[in-house]
């Protein structure tokens, strides 16, 4: 009996330690090697395709535009595009000043040009103080001729008088007002003021005895000659927001550049 029972414990001690090993390993196996099977294949047609159309459709609409902003940039009309009308209170009143300020000027038909160039209502300003002409007569918008008219009979004028006793002045020199051109006449770039009425540069200054003073650099001069046209490059600051004086830069050397451009917060550039 006790040899029986033991032999029967035995077998049961074998019987249930043998299927343990057998049973997880091919069980564990096919688990592992079916589960990235279907994982990969979706993974690799849903990151691919989807992406590959929009990365080609990208660079189309963004080279687009760069095409276009280079003919904006070195042409003409989109400055043009960007110039806003005058307002129709805003000249009525300027005109309405020279007027009463007694210049002598008269307006003008619209002046058209290509790309930005061109006035909506130009005029022409022929003597912006008594007994002083402007030679030739300048054509400008009315806010540049009423500002040569304000600084001429406010500065100029009373200037010429101290530094020069007994004379006054007859005449400025127009060297240059309305003009379609670039800035500094050259063939790219942006376009000058002079092509949109607002910009006039004189050349030289006549008075009564027939003597003329003509525009150079005379920053160094000590005599009355220098003070005065220091005189007058300095207190043209107050009227135009531009302010080239003789001798500022190589394209300025023989006339005083004066114009109204508007920049951002008044700023001003006088030298």
């Amino acid at each position: 009996m006790l040899k029986s029972a033991s032999a029967l414990a035995a077998l049961v001690f074998l019987a249930s330690a043998a299927p343990p090993p057998v049973g997880p390993v091919p069980e564990e196996k096919p688990a592992q090697e079916q589960a990235p099977a279907p994982e990969a294949k979706p993974e690799t047609p849903e990151t691919g395709m989807p992406d590959a159309p929009p990365a080609a459709q990208a660079p189309v609409p963004e080279e687009k535009p760069v095409l276009e902003e280079k003919p904006e940039t070195s042409g003409k009309d989109d400055a043009g595009a960007r110039q806003e009308p005058e307002n129709a209170e805003e000249l009525s009143a300027c005109i309405k000043t020279l007027e009463e300020s007694g210049a002598v000027f008269r307006t003008l038909p619209r002046q058209s040009g290509p790309g930005a160039c061109g006035i909506e209502n130009p005029i022409e300003l022929s003597e912006p103080a008594p007994g002083l002409r402007l030679d030739p007569p300048a054509v400008l918008r009315c806010a540049a001729a009423l500002s040569v008219v304000e600084w001429t009979r406010e500065i100029a004028v009373p200037v010429a008088r101290k530094a020069f006793p007994g004379k006054r002045i007859t005449a400025l020199s127009n060297a240059s007002s309305y003009v379609c051109r670039n800035r500094n006449t050259e063939q790219t770039g942006k376009v000058s003021e002079h092509a949109r009425g607002n910009a006039i540069d004189i050349s030289a200054v006549t008075f009564s005895d027939g003597e003329t003073l003509t525009m150079k650099p005379r920053r160094e001069d000590g005599d009355m000659a220098g003070a005065f046209q220091r005189s007058l490059t300095a207190s043209a600051c107050l009227y135009f927001t531009t302010v080239l004086s003789p001798g500022s830069d190589a394209t300025h050397q023989d006339h005083l550049h004066l114009d109204i451009i508007e920049r951002k917060n008044g700023y001003r550039y006088c030298r």
